[in-house]
């Protein structure tokens, strides 16, 4: 049985582990080209990014920030010839996924972002909706307290055996999170987003957002995507297409996305991004496989 290798991406930043802007340096990557050439590209300003001055706390701008740092990092690892045989990515990780499998360019992911955000922006602009996670029921518990409190919430994601993401409402999504805490949940925060993605609220920007994809042009990955909708792998042009539409607007379930890696013989995964969100979540998944540090290649 032969090893395989495979590339993860994060959807965003949750901490981060300040080694980032050196480890770029060290690699002779110029983190602030990056930045530039979505900003031309956008025709918005996306300064240099600092820890101390972190000018990138908004929703769209972390979104772009986490996308471009996840790129930066692929382009480490090709550089030094570590090639997976499948990539994946979690939530809006799939723009980077994208770029790694040489479908998109560097702009053309940044385009998506940006324009995904605009879309929904109407939505997100009220602050009635959000995200929130769990972390320590089962997940038959929490469709328990969502069908007692809240039924217009929804489980948008599955990490792993012991942590959940739901969407929604603000006002529904803080009621269950309480619940939750109440039954004994290791943790019940309320994510720092103002947009319910993967979620029902989500589908009335179906239309416009699948024109959006019908004008770029996008060509078949190199490197087999995993889908984090259904698990299936992605080449052509017509299943990239119809997993982007998927992913903005659909559940996903990260949990099986990892299992599905798995049984293709994946036993080595880097994260391909800032922070360690991904490596967290693994702690949770068993399975026969290392999640490696890039800071170690």
């Amino acid at each position: 049985m032969s090893q395989k290798t495979a590339f993860v991406f994060p959807a965003f930043i949750s901490e981060f582990t300040k080694k980032e802007l050196d480890f770029l340096s060290e690699n002779n990557i110029d983190f602030n080209n990056y930045l530039q050439r979505v900003s031309v590209a956008l025709e918005i300003d996306l300064p240099e990014f600092s820890y101390v001055s972190n000018n990138y706390n908004n929703e769209l701008k972390s979104q772009l920030l986490a996308y471009l740092f996840s790129c930066a990092f692929y382009d480490i690892l090709e550089k030094k010839g570590i090639e997976p045989q499948f990539v994946a990515g979690y939530s809006m990780g799939i723009y980077a996924s994208l770029y790694a499998s040489k479908s998109i360019s560097l702009e053309e992911g940044a385009k998506f972002i940006y324009t995904a955000y605009t879309i929904v922006s109407k939505l997100t602009e009220t602050k009635k909706f959000g995200m929130g996670a769990i972390i320590g029921l089962p997940i038959k518990d929490i469709k328990y307290l969502i069908e007692e409190n809240a039924p217009d919430t929804e489980i948008i994601n599955v990490n792993n055996e012991h942590s959940i993401v739901i969407a929604g409402k603000k006002k529904d999504i803080n009621l269950v999170l309480e619940r939750a805490k109440e039954e004994g949940a290791m943790s019940s925060i309320e994510l720092t987003v103002n947009t319910p993605y993967h979620s029902k609220y989500l589908l009335k920007y179906s239309e416009s957002f699948q024109k959006y994809i019908s004008t770029i042009q996008i060509c078949d990955a190199e490197i087999p995507i995993i889908s984090t909708y259904d698990q299936r792998e992605i080449v052509k042009v017509s299943e990239i297409k119809s997993e982007l539409l998927f992913n903005l607007t659909s559940k996903i379930n990260w949990y099986k996305t990892m299992q599905k890696l798995l049984t293709k013989d994946v036993s080595n995964i880097y994260e391909c991004g800032a922070g360690k969100d991904l490596k967290k979540i693994s702690r949770f998944i068993k399975g026969d496989y290392k999640m490696n540090s890039i800071y170690k290649i």
